[in-house]
């Protein structure tokens, strides 16, 4: 596999992604998008054949929508409503891996949460861009977002080197 087959696969993702319309966004995305990059490193150098194996996620979350800001309804809502599930459902397994006493790590509450596991508290650095509005306005939104990217902050994960 190859770079440009890489890049193919991100642009036709990108191709195939659900974008429409509303109050907030002329052109809003309505899902989240995750490529996963699995890359393998053997050493050219080293007789002992040791092989580095790393997996990379790329993940665009589409924004939280309050149905009364973005005015949708019928299908865009059904739409916006599973988006903020979703949402939700990651916000609970941040939350739940920041807290020190957790008893339950609900990794299986939707697809996302469950591929992101090695991602969110597992064996991967994690970094997080967090896109916020800095229009007064939209104050709530941006609050918002930054109260979860605090929360990712505080979620630490056990990174090892995966060799074989």
């Amino acid at each position: 596999h190859s770079e440009q087959a890489a890049l193919a696969l991100l642009f036709e993702g990108e191709s195939n992604r659900a974008v429409a319309f509303h109050e907030l966004n002329k052109a809003s995305t309505r899902g989240h998008a995750v490529l996963t990059v699995y890359l393998t490193a053997r050493s050219r150098v080293e007789s002992s054949g040791r092989v580095l194996s790393s997996k990379l996620n790329l993940v665009d979350l589409a924004g939280s929508e309050r149905l009364k800001k973005t005015a949708t309804s019928g299908e865009r809502m059904a739409e916006s409503m599973a988006i903020n599930r979703s949402l939700s459902y990651l916000e609970q397994l941040v939350v739940a891996l920041g807290s020190k006493n957790r008893s339950h790590l609900p990794y299986r509450q939707s697809k996302l949460t469950h591929l992101l596991k090695d991602a969110i508290g597992g064996n991967c650095k994690t970094a997080l861009v967090a896109c916020i509005y800095g229009e007064s306005t939209h104050i709530e939104e941006t609050v918002s977002t930054l109260n979860f990217a605090s929360r990712v902050m505080r979620v630490t994960n056990a990174v090892t080197v995966n060799a074989a």
